[in-house]
């Protein structure tokens, strides 16, 4: 019998880590086995954790990129997630179905869009194989309404405004003191020249 998929998605401050971690704490109670993988490269948080911004934490596993994760793909394991998924490359998609394949469930939490507005590819095309997808939101903190986007803002000339189009998609926040991220609605969302 194949794995099921799981997709949590939504922007910056929605609670994605939070309802992976919320999924995870579920199957624990029904006493199966599992890991969360968290990627290396993602310098936020140095400890073996993924983290909530409300403070929820569960242990994970740093791996370097999706493929590290293959060798638990027979071991037997009920489930694993992937926190973060944006943060991986597109080997992520494959490794994916090679649990499912297996009969190991999966769970994928991460960023739909970048801060341009723009589909994280990946995370799209995992999506797009779901067998169920949570879109979460965020509240807009221009004007309460609800919030699909997220908002990058550089400090520039005594003020933050938004980033440029032509900035790198990423750029983790507090690697740059000047540098923040919002979550917007659409009519609060701006993407700078």
């Amino acid at each position: 019998m194949k794995g099921t998929l799981e997709v949590v998605i939504g922007p910056m401050y929605a609670g994605k880590t939070e309802e992976l971690i919320r999924r995870v704490v579920r199957r624990k109670i029904a006493k199966q086995n599992g890991v969360i993988f968290k990627i290396l490269s993602d310098t936020r948080n140095r400890d073996p954790l993924v983290v909530s911004r409300a403070g929820t934490h569960f242990e994970a596993e740093f791996v370097k990129d999706a493929s590290d994760a293959k060798k638990y793909i027979n071991s037997g394991l009920d489930y694993v997630a992937f926190d973060e998924a944006q943060f991986f490359g597109e080997d992520l998609i494959q490794v994916v179905k090679e649990f499912i394949d297996v009969g190991t469930d999966v769970i994928v939490s991460g960023l739909n869009l970048d801060f341009r507005g723009e589909v994280f590819e990946n995370v799209m095309r995992i999506a797009a194989m779901a067998d169920e997808i949570v879109l979460l939101k965020a509240v807009c903190v221009v004007c309460g309404k609800d919030a699909t986007l997220t908002q990058r803002l550089i400090f520039k000339d005594g003020e933050w405004v938004p980033a440029s189009s032509k900035d790198p998609v990423f750029k983790v926040e507090g690697s740059d003191v000047e540098i923040k991220y919002e979550p917007r609605c659409k009519d609060c969302w701006k993407v700078g020249e």
